[in-house]
Order: structure tokens, then C-alpha cells, then sequence
């Protein structure tokens, strides 16, 4: 029986990885340094300092605590003006809260999860708020969704996850739970280690949710 929803934060409630896609580019842009598709698609998923250390070191430049520092004031700046609900996840919200406990767990830090549930008013769909503050190994590692199990007094295998990166989809199945992944940056195809491929949160009824319960 399916008892705990969870929820990654960038990219599956809230439409914010296409912010910092734009202001790392920018960034990087301006200092002479261009993008792969596979360095853009690293921004997904992993922390700030995991992916751009990533970039520079892979270049022989210096990284330098100041480069992300100056990056995350950029995007609590731009993520207190732009950042939106993913489609259709109200609706979505609407039907876990009534049914399910609700977390988040995001590699993100407590701070931009203050911002955008403030600004887009999820506060009231969740029971318990885990953020990169409160572990110390990030996805991919499964650190933060056994926590919020046992946070929730639930186990892993009657959870259900929502994610939208490999990384996530990775953390969740280590977990031992059931993972949801909606395609928004990575392609159907590259997230099909998830239980369940969906384009569109429309999809996911609460009796296709129970129904995950029956199939653990």
C-alpha cells in the first residue's frame, strides 16, 4: 500500500532548472567557456559546486568557492522574479495531499526552497521539507528519501517518488521506492530506469498511484 508521496523540487514542481541552464550558460558564456550537451544536462540533477567544479576542472581551469557563490546569488535573484509551476502540478498536489503523506527531498538548499514555496505556495501540499541543509551525502546517493521515510513513519517500498533526472530516478530506486519520472530535461528514453515514464502530470490519477501499492 502506497503511503508517502515524495517530490523532487527543480524540474518536477517547479519550472527552475531552465533558470539555471540560462544563468550558468551566461556565465560561462562571458568567460569564454561553451557548453556540451552533456555538461548542460549535468546542471541537471547534481549541486551547483558538483557540476560547474565539473565544467572547469575538465578545462584545467581553477574552480573557486567564489564562482558558485557568485552563480547562487544570480539565481535567488532571478528565481524570486521568474520561477513557475511545473503544468498541471496543482492539480497533482491536490490529489496526493488528500490521500497521502507529502515530502520533498531536493538537492537543493533550504534557502531556494523557502523562495519558490513562498512564491508559488506549495507550502500547504507538504508535510515535511528535506533539503540539501539536512544530509550529508546528495543524490544520487539514497540518503535523503530514507530519511524522509522514517521522518514520515513509512517504508521505502510504500513511497512513491516524482523526479525528473537520472540522478533523482537513481537516488529513489536505491531507496527501495517506487519512481514516477516526468521528462522535462532528460528525454523519455534516458529516464527509463524509472518505474514509470509520464510527459504529462495529467497521466497520474490516484488510482494509478494506489495501484503502484499493489504491484510492490
Amino acid at each position: 500500500m502506497i503511503k508517502a508521496v515524495f517530490f523532487d523540487m527543480d524540474g518536477t514542481i517547479a519550472d527552475s532548472e531552465k533558470i539555471v541552464w540560462k544563468i550558468t550558460r551566461d556565465f560561462m558564456v562571458k568567460r569564454g567557456i561553451f557548453l556540451t550537451v552533456e555538461e548542460e544536462k549535468m546542471l541537471y540533477g547534481l549541486t551547483w559546486k558538483q557540476s560547474v567544479r565539473k565544467i572547469y576542472e575538465s578545462r584545467g581551469l581553477s574552480y573557486s568557492q567564489n564562482i558558485k557563490d557568485t552563480l547562487k546569488e544570480k539565481y535567488v535573484r532571478a528565481l524570486k522574479k521568474e520561477v513557475t509551476p511545473m503544468p498541471y502540478i496543482y492539480e497533482l498536489l491536490e490529489i496526493v495531499k488528500n490521500h497521502f503523506k507529502v515530502g520533498l527531498a531536493t538537492n537543493s538548499r533550504l534557502r531556494e526552497v523557502e523562495i519558490i514555496f513562498e512564491k508559488l505556495d506549495f507550502k500547504k501540499y507538504f508535510d515535511l521539507k528535506l533539503a540539501r541543509n539536512h544530509i550529508k551525502n546528495v543524490k544520487p546517493d539514497p540518503e535523503i528519501y530514507l530519511k524522509g521515510a522514517s521522518l514520515l513513519d513509512v517504508q521505502p517500498q510504500e513511497c512513491v517518488v516524482f523526479e525528473d533526472s537520472i540522478v533523482g530516478i537513481t537516488a529513489a530506486k536505491k531507496a527501495g521506492m517506487t519512481c514516477i519520472a516526468i521528462v522535462n530535461t532528460y528525454s523519455a528514453s534516458e529516464l527509463k530506469i524509472a518505474d514509470i515514464v509520464i510527459s504529462d502530470y495529467r497521466e497520474i490519477t490516484l488510482e494509478r498511484i494506489k495501484q503502484l501499492g499493489l504491484n510492490t
